[in-house]
């Protein structure tokens, strides 16, 4: 009996989040165990190479205090135009085709602080997962706050059948030790590890072609052998990297061929052979776009 009522509280939780994720093949999410690790960044341009590979793509932007992906994917303040109604909310299509909600879309200006309490945060959170009209995807990336703590616990815990949780570190012993409770974190909730990928790992110069590894080398790939996870790959130092990142274009559609660009369509590659082959989730009947052409996705 006390089971039968576990599972229906749960059941009553998840299931206008599960309706809401019905038309997506695979859910993941970014975690790192920090902040300025470049998690966001990763995020963005690993969605990026994903859509290159003619994908649908989304991205849920769920860190409630720093939300940077409308930034960094070029959308202004005038494409807040998401509906509200008998469909939910829509989540805003950017040039490239990138599917993208964020808390960030709902402040009145990008200098709104948010001080919200953890209860709160975490019922909000849920509101936006239960809310957003995602319909057809292939992928669903979410990018978690740093750390541990309510947010990417909540997110965890309620996207129904999620798929699989990538970690982001960067070289310096300091964020390789945080970065072990957050992979921690994910076995105590039983969120199956895609694999661990390393930023900033080296600098190669444009001059000489020499490579430097600042931070050390090699830590994120011992980590990840430490915990027994994938080591998905490495992303180099990179100035057109922040640049295109300022510019509001992903790196890997602004410089296809940099060191930047092909160390994250490889790492594409590695998430895909990692993760259990499904049938790819085809709407017949799309309502939702009857008379909102605005609103699908661009083909590039």
């Amino acid at each position: 009996m006390h089971t039968e009522h576990n599972m229906a509280h749960m059941h009553k939780l998840h299931g206008p989040i599960d309706e809401a994720m019905a038309h997506i093949n695979y859910k993941l999410a970014i975690i790192s165990g920090k902040g300025g690790v470049g998690k966001t960044s990763v995020v963005v341009n690993l969605a990026s190479a994903l859509r290159q590979k003619d994908m649908q793509v989304g991205i849920f932007d769920a860190d409630v205090h720093g939300p940077s992906v409308p930034k960094m994917v070029g959308i202004k303040t005038k494409m807040r135009d998401m509906l509200h109604g008998s469909h939910g909310i829509d989540p805003v299509t950017t040039d490239h085709g990138l599917k993208v909600m964020s808390v960030a879309l709902i402040w009145p200006t990008d200098m709104t602080p948010i001080m919200w309490r953890g209860q709160y945060k975490a019922r909000v959170l849920r509101q936006f997962l239960s809310s957003i009209k995602w319909h057809e995807l292939d992928f669903l990336l979410v990018d978690l706050p740093p750390g541990t703590g309510d947010e990417p616990i909540t997110i965890m815990k309620s996207i129904p059948s999620l798929d699989g949780l990538i970690v982001v570190t960067t070289p310096q012993e300091i964020s390789t030790i945080v970065c072990s409770k957050a992979i921690n974190a994910a076995k105590e909730l039983n969120t199956p590890i895609i694999g661990l990928i390393e930023n900033m790992n080296s600098y190669c110069c444009p001059g000489c072609g020499r490579q430097e590894f600042f931070f050390g080398k090699e830590k994120g790939q011992k980590l990840a052998e430490t915990f027994k996870i994938p080591f998905l790959g490495g992303i180099p130092l990179d100035g057109q990297y922040s640049d295109s990142a300022d510019e509001g274009v992903p790196i890997v559609f602004k410089h296809p061929d940099s060191l930047t660009s092909q160390a994250m369509r490889k790492i594409a590659d590695e998430v895909l052979k990692r993760l259990q082959p499904k049938p790819k989730v085809v709407v017949k009947e799309r309502t939702w776009e009857e008379g909102r052409d605005h609103h699908k996705t661009k083909r590039h």
